[in-house]
């Protein structure tokens, strides 16, 4: 997030675009592998819910971190 700090509003422009493409690739993996993981799980026939821990906590491990920085995004957004 370096170039949030530039003065340029280009340059500043062009990191944040980088910075959600990197940000959104990031979570489609990750939504990907959830997916996978709940068709092999349930390919195995597991009874319970507790097979759905591991793909809730991995969505909700990579998306909470991005709440944080959503302030100092739209703020530089703006500039």
């Amino acid at each position: 997030m370096a170039a949030l700090h530039e003065s340029d509003p280009a340059l500043r422009q062009r990191g944040l675009k980088r910075w959600v493409l990197f940000a959104l690739a990031l979570q489609s993996l990750v939504i990907v592998g959830v997916v996978a993981y709940a068709f092999a799980v349930t390919r195995a026939h597991r009874s319970g819910f507790l097979w759905i821990a591991p793909p809730l906590g991995a969505l909700l491990g990579t998306a909470l971190p991005y709440q944080l920085a959503v302030m100092r995004l739209a703020r530089a957004g703006r500039e």
